[in-house]
């Protein structure tokens, strides 16, 4: 037997060294929430962030360099027809 029918003689590499895989988790469907509980919960995150803003000095010059700016425009250029 040559070296390359010796190869093609061997399994396909799987990556697990010779052990099997064990088995994945088995991941149950959630049913969907109902317009009640979604209103719930958004209700009780807005009051749990309620007030809240960082103390981080960074997060605050963060915000301050991304807010949008009020840039006056120039009164308009155009000459008066006469």
């Amino acid at each position: 037997m040559t070296p390359y029918e010796r190869l093609m003689a061997e399994e396909i590499p799987t990556g697990t060294f010779g052990h099997a895989r064990p088995p994945r988790p088995v991941q149950r469907a959630g049913r969907p929430w109902t317009a009640e509980e979604q209103d719930q919960h958004v209700a009780e995150l807005l009051a749990a962030l309620n007030g809240w803003h960082s103390q981080d000095e960074h997060d605050v010059r963060k915000r301050s360099r991304h807010h949008l700016r009020l840039i006056s425009a120039a009164p308009d250029q155009t000459p008066d027809a006469a």
